[in-house]
């Protein structure tokens, strides 16, 4: 150890020197660099840019890095900075915050010799800054896949695509909230679905107009570059429209009569659904081309009984009690005998077992909702397009029954005591009665205006 800082320091004590050793009068040979990069990589926040410097001295002569150049010059003679990044291993990572629009902008690159001394590692001298810049985005388009659905109520899987300056493109999709936050989005008879966070057409036809729905897309960085998707409802479907009632179903009133809309060209069904107690209205316009609609009134089912609880063991019985007998007799000799006796008394008897409980009836099942539908004579045709159910709540399950305890164990003794009798098992319940079906009425009327 002494020996290693006793060489320690006399190389310390050498170096001035070594840096002040006299050059040759030959003229120094200069180096020019360059720094290149993928052009194949989006040089955008969170993507990795391979990069290498290329050294040119005066004389022509070429030496390139190893990795992405493929050169011999080892990355470790270099100290790199990036000001919107971190640098390792001839890679970039580009770090900027990506909420402002880049276009002519660039992070900038810093190369510095390295110095290194022992294990030790320091910026040198600099050598030269270069500029790289940033892709931007030029144009958006909304895309969806393919042929959807183009009904009220209906889910829409959709995506936005990004190009940039370089001709290259991103595409996102749905879901919004973790893929689309780079777009500000507009919508007209669409929404976004709270529970897949995709596109949905609004389920009220009332409330689209002339058929179309629209959805913008702006760019949130940059929103003078947008596009806009606009979709023509053809309202083909199979409606269903369930109305759930907590006891007895609802009674609902229809309404069906049918026009011609013109910006289709299509035949429609216009049907009005109205629940007489929650005074709440559902409306429904159905192709008859490819469309139908099934309604439902449902009322609950009914509850299932409680099970019975099962009854307390029997407690045990106590064990037998110990005494001792002694008995002391006088031989012939004159000598005395002493005899000790250990006796064991009966053990005691267990306990009976408790009756287990009897489960509970099930609640009946409620009954079904009535349905009246008033048709228009000119939806006769169609009817077979219209299907009304009502549907009955099933009965509750009964509730299971207890078992009884079991019998306490005799307790030990001579002899052992008797093992208590098992209670006896309750009841179950009785399972409750389904509900019944509500009546289902279909009445022609005039013409709905």
């Amino acid at each position: 150890m002494k020996f290693f800082i006793t060489v320690l320091a006399s190389l310390i004590w050498c170096l001035p020197a070594i840096a002040q050793s006299p050059r040759s009068n030959a003229k120094a040979d200069t180096q020019k660099y360059l720094l290149e990069y993928d052009p194949a990589v989006l040089r955008i926040k969170g993507n990795s840019l391979l990069i290498g410097i290329v050294a040119i001295s005066d004389k022509g002569q070429k030496s390139q890095t190893q990795g992405f150049l493929n050169g011999v010059d080892n990355w470790s003679k270099y100290k790199i900075e990036v000001d919107s990044g971190n640098y390792s291993n001839g890679k970039i990572k580009i770090k900027e915050s990506g909420k402002a629009y880049k276009k002519g902008d660039s992070l900038t690159v810093n190369v510095y010799t390295k110095k290194s001394f022992l294990f030790f590692s320091s910026k040198g001298n600099w050598l030269f800054s270069q500029k790289i810049p940033y892709n931007y985005e030029t144009k958006i388009n909304i895309l969806t896949t393919g042929n959807f659905s183009k009904a009220p109520g209906d889910h829409v899987q959709f995506g936005v695509r990004k190009y940039f300056d370089n001709k290259m493109f991103i595409d996102k999709w749905a879901p919004v909230k973790k893929n689309l936050k780079d777009f500000v989005f507009l919508f007209n008879g669409v929404h976004i679905s709270k529970s897949k966070d995709d596109l949905k057409i609004d389920k009220d036809p009332t409330q689209i107009k002339n058929d179309k729905i629209q959805l913008i897309a702006l760019l949130a960085k940059n929103t003078s570059i947008t596009d806009t998707l606009n979709v023509l409802l053809d309202y083909v479907a199979n409606y269903q429209c369930n109305i759930q009632s907590g006891r007895t179903g609802y009674d609902l009133n229809v309404t069906a009569d049918i026009y011609h809309d013109s910006i289709i060209n299509a035949q429609l069904l216009k049907i009005k659904i109205n629940n007489d107690l929650t005074h709440k209205t559902y409306n429904y316009w159905v192709n008859t081309n490819g469309g139908s609609i099934v309604i439902s009134s449902k009322s609950a089912n009914g509850s299932d009984g409680i099970n019975g609880t099962d009854g307390i063991a029997g407690t045990p019985g106590s064990p037998g009690t110990v005494s001792t007998d002694v008995q002391t007799i006088t031989n012939s000799d004159g000598t005395t005998t002493t005899t000790t006796n250990i006796v064991t008394g009966q053990g005691g008897n267990g306990g009976n077992g408790q009756d287990g409980g009897n489960g509970q009836d099930g609640d009946a099942g409620g009954n079904g909702g009535n349905i009246i539908v008033y048709y228009s004579p000119a939806v006769t045709p169609f009817l077979n397009l219209i299907k009304a159910i009502s549907i009955p709540g099933k009965g509750g399950s009964g509730g299971r029954a207890g078992k009884g305890g079991v019998g306490g164990s005799g307790g030990i003794g001579n002899p052992n005591g008797n093992t208590g009798s098992n209670g006896q098992d309750g009841r179950s319940g009785f399972d409750g009665s389904n509900g019944r079906m509500g009546n289902v009425t279909f009445i022609m009327t005039n013409p709905i205006r």
